[in-house]
């Protein structure tokens, strides 16, 4: 972090208000050039910072949803974690995977739209990997509230996006799930190259993605960062709580927290779950005792993990026919 300067700070969270921005429009935020913006960025994807540019996408409103499965293993080699890792990181509705230190060995999302999604990845993972699987939670993810990242400028405001519980059938065609598909993927790919993607026009693209929005199917164009690179580590806390009438509460509190990043409210074992970027495990603590005062009446009891991240594809969507 002290490698960056004031305007590299600024660019990583005009970026992550809004990935998708052109290089010109940055260079009119931050007050320089556009050639300087675009080689910034560039230096900044080079030196590791950056990871991805990544778009968020309401799937509730495509009539699907997120379970959450942690895992616990024995009897593993390095190995075997690394085939494990692989699996799961290439399985085609995979949204999010990391490693995990506390309890489980790692969790993932997997994109679902029933309970056959989940059976599709289960079987053939407990065939491949059930010997080695010594605990296993799986919970569905109703809701899920993002915080975009506010430590790299300490002036950033909160942008506080949630993604509802409530599941609708969007009236769309296979032309927009492939542009959904693809700005997940890369929110920066331009209008072109999608139109080349999806062999239509740009116009054709640029209407179907303002009418996506208004649909509230695409949300936001964000950062997927290298946490690391900034001195950071990730962890979740994992709440059980003693009824789930606090849990809008807690994630308001949260969200004022500037490293506060995700907040996910669950069905099973966890009530909610909120993951934190920190320089160490005090100033955790710190903001853990901050809630446990706050809520001292509504919590039951937590876990903590700390994690890293494998994979971040908040759409992972194949058609049977890619043809538009």
């Amino acid at each position: 972090m002290n490698k960056l300067d004031l305007i590299d700070k600024k660019i990583l969270y005009e970026l992550d208000l809004n990935s998708r921005i052109s290089f010109k429009e940055l260079g009119k935020k931050l007050n320089i050039a556009k050639e300087t913006a675009s080689f910034r960025v560039k230096r900044l994807v080079k030196n590791g910072y950056i990871k991805n540019f990544i778009t968020t996408i309401l799937t509730s409103n495509l009539n699907r949803f997120y379970y959450k499965l942690f895992f616990k293993f024995h009897k593993t080699t390095p190995e075997i974690d690394k085939e494990i890792i692989e699996f799961i990181r290439n399985n085609k509705t995979t949204a999010y995977l990391a490693s995990l230190e506390g309890r489980y060995d790692v969790i993932f999302l997997i994109l679902s739209k029933d309970m056959r999604d989940l059976y599709s990845f289960l079987v053939p993972f407990r065939e491949k990997f059930g010997e080695y699987v010594s605990e296993q939670e799986i919970l569905t993810m109703p809701e899920v509230h993002k915080f975009n990242f506010r430590f790299f400028y300490e002036n950033g405001k909160l942008l506080h996006t949630k993604y509802p519980v409530e599941l609708s059938e969007p009236k769309i065609d296979n032309l927009d799930y492939i542009i959904i598909k693809t700005l997940a993927k890369n929110s920066r790919t331009n209008l072109i190259e999608i139109a080349q993607i999806t062999k239509t026009e740009t116009n054709v693209v640029k209407y179907r993605i303002k009418k996506l929005k208004q649909a509230n199917i695409i949300g936001t164009h964000v950062l997927d960062i290298n946490i690391e690179k900034f001195g950071l580590q990730q962890f979740q806390i994992s709440y059980s709580l003693k009824n789930l009438t606090s849990i809008n509460k807690i994630i308001e509190f949260v969200s004022q927290i500037p490293q506060s990043t995700f907040a996910t409210v669950t069905l099973g074992k966890y009530d909610l779950a909120v993951e934190f970027a920190v320089k160490n495990g005090k100033e955790l603590r710190e903001i853990m005792n901050n809630i446990k005062t706050q809520f001292a009446d509504e919590i039951n009891d937590h876990e903590v993990f700390i994690m890293e991240e494998h994979k971040i594809n908040w759409f992972p969507f194949e058609l049977e026919n890619n043809n538009p």
